[in-house]
């Protein structure tokens, strides 16, 4: 069995088909938070809660992502013929929009020629939910996206809070469901918490990868490394962040 097929991709289900018995299909699409790279994995949670043999869970999370990307790569998510969709994209949008030395070597990376700007994220936001509502039969929909660092009054997380508002205008406009991620991250945020600055730096992340993969903490230990309660490395989320994702998707899995 290849790394593919034991996460689930969507380059695994593509190849293999439904599993035998499989009624619905849910396509969880996304960035690392998603993918679960640097990250605890939400949708191996979300399976453990589904649980049924009748429901097939894809990961189509791809590392890097901005909204841009995961348009550019939907028809192979069309092509699962899923019955429920979920979207969370948006954290490299907001990460990436300000000029740093990250934006000239992940940018190019991801294929992207343009800074990121509210608007273009709008856009693409828009034209993914316009093609799965027009070429799938799924049900859809837009989970919040989390804060970046945990500091919520920082200019980087006054970005986010405007890429969610627009992002709820947005799955207004086109009628599908919304899940209050972020809100629900907050309220577990104790009020004397004071964490570090976020500064979109690697080295967080290196030391939150260190901590998992060589000293085989759990994510959410690397986060207390960081000095951080929810988020590993100011971006990717502990096992308490990624089990508020799995249960808001769960709900909404049985609720279809």
């Amino acid at each position: 069995m290849d790394r593919h097929s034991r996460r689930g991709t969507t380059k695994a289900f593509l190849r293999d088909g439904r599993a035998p018995g499989a009624q619905t299909v849910v396509a969880c699409v996304g960035d690392s938070i998603t993918e679960g790279v640097g990250s605890a994995d939400w949708v191996a949670m979300l399976r453990e809660r589904v649980g049924a043999a009748d429901v097939q869970v894809v990961n189509a999370g791809v590392a890097g992502d901005l909204a841009w990307n995961v348009l550019r790569r939907l028809d192979a998510v069309i092509q699962c013929d899923p019955d429920i969709v979920t979207l969370m994209v948006g954290t490299n949008d907001v990460a990436l929009e300000p000029k740093s030395s990250m934006n000239r070597f992940v940018l190019p990376m991801k294929g992207v020629r343009r800074a990121p700007t509210l608007k273009w994220y709008v856009e693409s936001v828009s034209a993914v939910l316009g093609r799965l509502l027009s070429e799938t039969h799924a049900k859809v929909a837009v989970i919040e996206i989390p804060m970046l660092g945990e500091d919520l009054g920082s200019e980087t997380n006054k970005r986010v809070n405007a890429y969610n508002d627009a992002l709820r205008t947005v799955a207004a406009e086109y009628g599908v469901n919304w899940l209050p991620l972020h809100g629900q991250l907050v309220e577990l945020l104790p009020p004397d918490h004071v964490p570090p600055r976020y500064q979109a730096k690697a080295w967080p992340m290196m030391k939150a990868q260190f901590q998992h993969h060589v000293r085989h903490r759990s994510w959410d230990a690397a986060a207390a490394c960081n000095g951080l309660i929810l988020l590993s490395d100011h971006t990717h989320l502990g096992e308490r962040a990624a089990a508020v994702v799995a249960d808001l998707v769960a709900e909404f899995v049985t609720a279809s």
